[in-house]
């Protein structure tokens, strides 16, 4: 038996309009999220917290404005020590007359040199510390700069030499290339602008004490301000010249010495160790 059903279709039509085209569909402004986010506001992150790496070097906590300054007079019968530090580096910096050509690392896995102009160089320890290596460096004017260097690491008590001035007397040729000798004239006058520091008489300190041993002691003692003068008098020639060193956070640090006459003159103030042998004198300001 055929039985016949009939569907009466616009009936259907309209129903599946219904259902297709109008769904239940939340608006964006109505989207909490939406809207929050539209005012800045996130959710928070459940995550672990980082922790300082605790790799501070607390020898520079009280450090003087001049630490990490190393400032020596260019001698080719001397070697030039520099201390480096891990995740530091160490600039050396030559008059702006001088141009470095040539440099040589004795342990190039242990530094690295760049050189972003010719009379600067940038000295960085690569992952090793508690290791020692020498440079070489050539200067187009001929001079051959020797530096022993030492790394160490950031719990290390001493300061490490963060800017070294090297200065070197200017030659008395040099090549004038397309620079005239007036314009090369310019250029030693502004490497040797610490040699024009005004000496104020005024200024002068007397107030010293010494303590250790006499044999390597000055007369007397007295600064400036900016410099420390050790005179030695009439006792020159027969005492034997210590090494001066100032004595920053209690850490003995080499420090530039020039000789004028019978005295000894060091770019710096302060507290001082003078060393020669197994001979120590403190020298210390007092209070007139």
């Amino acid at each position: 038996m055929l039985i016949l059903i009939f569907f009466n279709t616009s009936v259907l039509a309209n129903n599946f309009e219904s259902v297709v085209l109008e769904p239940d569909i939340v608006p964006v402004t109505e989207n909490p999220d939406v809207e929050a986010q539209v005012a800045g506001k996130y959710p928070s992150i459940n995550r672990q917290e980082s922790l300082p790496l605790g790799a501070i070097q607390h020898a520079w906590d009280n450090a003087s404005p001049g630490s990490g300054v190393y400032q020596v007079n260019y001698n080719p019968r001397e070697v030039i020590k520099l201390v480096t530090r891990e995740y530091m580096t160490t600039t050396v910096e030559f008059p702006i007359w001088e141009k470095i050509e040539e440099i040589n690392i004795g342990d190039e896995n242990a530094y690295q040199i760049t050189k972003p102009k010719p009379n600067i160089l940038m000295i960085r320890p690569n992952e090793y510390i508690g290791m020692d290596s020498n440079i070489t460096a050539i200067g187009e004017s001929g001079h051959v700069y020797s530096f022993y260097i030492r790394s160490e690491g950031y719990n290390s008590k001493n300061i490490s030499d963060i800017k070294v001035l090297v200065r070197v007397p200017a030659p008395k040729f040099v090549k004038t290339g397309s620079k005239s000798l007036n314009e090369f004239k310019d250029l030693f006058e502004q490497a040797d602008y610490l040699d024009k520091v005004a000496f104020d008489p005024a200024k002068i300190d007397f107030c010293f004490s010494m303590s250790g041993d006499k044999s390597i002691a000055p007369e007397r003692v007295y600064t400036d301000g900016i410099r420390t003068w050790f005179d030695y008098g009439s006792d020159m020639g027969s005492k034997s010249l210590p090494t001066i060193y100032s004595v920053i956070d209690g850490v003995d640090t080499p420090i530039n010495v020039n000789r004028e006459g019978t005295k000894l003159v060091a770019q710096a103030t302060g507290v001082f160790t003078l060393r020669s042998g197994q001979k120590v004198t403190c020298v210390y300001p007092s209070k007139s």
